[in-house]
């Protein structure tokens, strides 16, 4: 099937935003704006996004300063990446969007969500940051335990080459915010903006993820005031990527019943 998704470029005050967009033509339908999780960009998610891409209109950015969307300051806090993707629709003229965000993406749409509620019409956590996690020498072990089991899933160029190659540009040309967004999300509290949250909110959790537990998104669905929590059996933290056929369903059933209401 020809691909949905059409590869793009803004250049923006002191930034340029590399993006993937799909059906921003129609009318019928507020698009997705997909935030990725952190350290990679959009590639690793390219099956999720074109799955997307074929049901629903969508703009997936490389994240400021990572891969292909070329941001030169240090990136301390998640109200600076926020700020920079309003700054992005602004000049798209995109009014409103359903906001997904997977990991420190899920962190940056909290954030954006609650300086901008208007520009929000639902959101989707998964897997997201928000609730300190174990220190770094905590996270390492759990981190390995992860990515040792998930090579058993039948995803290996994923696994072995697509993701690694894209950490390891970020990792060398983009070492300060690589290691500050990471800082972020083990330690950033966020528990303060979840109750400021005023649209539907779908919270997607794999019940087997290490690196935000599940202890995370069971606390995150109290403090939402409009949030429902969905688990899956599958995979670890990237689960999504693994499974993208059951997480894109989920997600866009609760998108688009969002648009019925």
């Amino acid at each position: 099937m020809k691909s949905q998704l059409v590869n793009n470029r803004i250049d923006l005050k002191d930034i340029s935003i590399f993006y993937k967009q799909s059906g921003l033509n129609s009318n019928l339908t507020t698009p997705i704006l997909f935030l990725h999780g952190w350290g990679i960009s959009t590639e690793p998610y390219q099956e999720v996004l074109e799955l997307l891409a074929q049901q629903h209109s969508l703009l997936a950015p490389d994240l400021p300063s990572f891969a292909r969307s070329s941001y030169r300051k240090l990136i301390p806090e998640y109200d600076i990446y926020a700020k920079l993707l309003l700054s992005f629709l602004e000049a798209l003229d995109i009014k409103q969007v359903h906001l997904v965000g997977h990991s420190i993406g899920g962190g940056i749409a909290i954030t954006l969500s609650t300086l901008a509620p208007d520009k929000v019409r639902s959101m989707v956590l998964v897997d997201s940051t928000g609730i300190p996690s174990p220190s770094i020498p905590e996270m390492i072990p759990r981190r390995a335990i992860e990515m040792t089991a998930q090579i058993s899933i039948p995803k290996l160029k994923l696994q072995l080459i697509d993701i690694p190659q894209v950490f390891s540009h970020n990792l060398l040309f983009n070492t300060g915010n690589v290691i500050q967004a990471l800082l972020l999300s083990l330690y950033k509290d966020l528990r303060h903006l979840l109750p400021k949250i005023t649209v539907p909110c779908l919270l997607l959790w794999s019940e087997k993820d290490l690196t935000t537990p599940l202890t995370a998104a069971q606390e995150m669905v109290v403090l939402i005031p409009k949030a429902r929590l969905v688990t899956v059996e599958e995979g670890y933290h990237e689960w999504g990527l693994w499974y993208p056929e059951k997480f894109t369903s989920l997600m866009l059933d609760f998108i688009h019943q969002v648009e019925l209401e």
